[in-house]
């Protein structure tokens, strides 16, 4: 029989988005519902049992022969060979094993992203303070040298002047030369 996943949920007493979830995992479309065998693993992994399927008749009252074919209970080992089948023993643990690796590498490829982000922050930061202070040095050394040449400039003004003044100094007190009478005439 099948049944919408809403009922199954209400049914079991069971939380409508965990189903959903777990029947996702276990690879059940439910989009057309449930049948019996899709509810007996839900019910599985939510650690309940699932009842047996019975087809209940109303009968009319008339006595029927019933003739039981088989038996309550099959074996399949007389059909087959003698090759061992493998099995998982656990798949949830496995499934849960895949996931928390899986979950810890992306955590840790977030983290890596994360450090490289703010890596790269630092070093534009780097390299605008850099530029910035680049600028300032360019400014003072056009400063140092337009200073520079202009002391200079005064300075030699100012060497000459004081040549000149040394000159005069110099001169002051020296005989004339011959043929000069220092009167003036």
């Amino acid at each position: 029989m099948t049944i919408s996943l809403h009922a199954f949920a209400k049914q079991h007493n069971l939380p409508k988005s965990s189903v959903h979830s777990r029947a996702q995992n276990l690879g059940i479309d439910t989009s057309s519902g449930l049948n019996y065998e899709a509810q007996t693993l839900l019910l599985r992994e939510f650690g309940k049992e699932a009842a047996p399927q019975v087809t209940v008749e109303q009968g009319n009252h008339q006595s029927a022969l019933t003739l039981q074919v088989g038996q309550a209970a099959a074996s399949l080992e007389q059909f087959r060979t003698d090759r061992t089948r493998s099995a998982l023993t656990n798949p949830r643990e496995f499934m849960s094993g895949l996931t928390g690796f899986l979950d810890q590498i992306e955590q840790g490829m977030e983290q890596a992203e994360a450090q490289q982000e703010q890596e790269l922050l630092q070093v534009r930061q780097l390299k605008r303070q850099s530029q910035k202070r680049i600028e300032q040095f360019r400014r003072r050394a056009d400063e140092y040298r337009i200073k520079t040449d202009v002391l200079a400039h005064i300075q030699n003004a100012e060497l000459d002047d004081l040549q000149d003044l040394t000159a005069e100094v110099n001169a002051l007190g020296k005989p004339d030369a011959p043929g000069a009478t220092g009167l003036p005439g």
